[in-house]
Parts: structure tokens; C-alpha cells; sequence
């Protein structure tokens, strides 16, 4: 189950490895437009929601500590670069969520994922934990690698093929 999901959630990390890597460390956190999210924010945005689906299925958390107050849902990007980990760090953790709830939905079974969503404000959108798993590994992984898309281009970089 979720073979489908789980291999365009391995290419999104590929794709993300691509908008990152001519990326430097002291323009992760450049706002070109105030208050647009940069990358410093995205990745790690994507980190926390990886552990949030590690936690929706039992697993350890992998996000390093802090994490979760500068990058959940409602966290408001910041242009300083001095608050935030480096390129390095955001990579090896943003690697390691990708892998551990990869992992994790490769164990979940059927009878698991038809439960209902535990996540009251997300029911309606996405009625199971099946569900809402995959919308954490296609499609709101997908939004926010096209706010980085859309980034690179406002700061003058070249665009990247998926």
C-alpha cells in the first residue's frame, strides 16, 4: 500500500535536492518579497510535517529540537539568517524525515489507513489517516517545492526540470 505515493514522495526529494543545491547557505533566508517563504523555512516546514506524519503513525519524531515552534503550520518565516540552522543541517534533517516516514507508511496496512483522520481540522479534506498521508507525501510536499520553485526565479536563478 501507498507504493504510488511513496515513490512520487522519493522524487520530490530528489526534486528539492535540485532547487537547493546552487542554493548558498547565506541565501536560504533572503525574502525577495516580504513575507514569502524561503527556503530555510520551506525545508524545514517540510521536516516538521514529515515528524508530524511520524507521530500520526507512532514513530520517533527526527526533527532536531526547536524545530517544530520555528516551522509549523502558522510560523512566520524570519529574514534573519543568523535564526536559523545551516544549509547542512537543513539538508541531513529534511533527509532523514524523508526517509523515516517513507519507511513508516511502507509499514502501514490497509486496515490502519482506512481509520479516521485524527486531525479534526483536516477531516472534511481528508476523511482517513490513509488520506491525509497522502496528501502529507504528494501534494503538500508539492506546494511547498513550488514556492521554492516560485523563489528561485524572483531571486534571478535558473529554473530546475522535474
Amino acid at each position: 500500500m501507498f507504493d504510488r505515493e511513496r515513490r512520487l514522495y522519493a522524487d520530490q526529494y530528489g526534486y528539492a535536492r535540485q532547487l537547493t543545491a546552487d542554493i548558498p547557505d547565506e541565501e536560504f533566508a533572503e525574502e525577495p518579497v516580504p513575507g514569502m517563504n524561503h527556503p530555510a523555512w520551506i525545508l524545514g516546514h517540510l521536516t516538521v510535517t514529515a515528524d508530524f506524519g511520524l507521530h500520526l503513525l507512532g514513530e520517533k519524531p527526527v526533527a532536531p529540537e526547536g524545530w517544530g515552534a520555528m516551522f509549523s503550520p502558522g510560523s512566520v518565516p524570519d529574514p534573519n539568517r543568523g535564526n536559523y540552522p545551516t544549509k547542512a543541517e537543513y539538508l541531513n534533517a529534511y533527509e532523514a524525515a524523508h526517509a523515516g516516514l517513507s519507511a513508516a507508511v511502507a509499514a502501514l496496512d490497509d486496515a490502519r489507513a482506512a481509520k479516521p483522520n485524527p486531525v479534526a481540522s483536516l477531516k472534511a479534506r481528508f476523511p482517513t489517516l490513509g488520506d491525509l498521508v497522502a496528501h502529507l507525501l504528494t501534494t503538500h510536499e508539492a506546494t511547498h517545492l513550488g514556492q521554492l520553485s516560485a523563489w528561485r526565479r524572483i531571486m534571478g536563478k535558473k529554473g530546475v526540470s522535474v
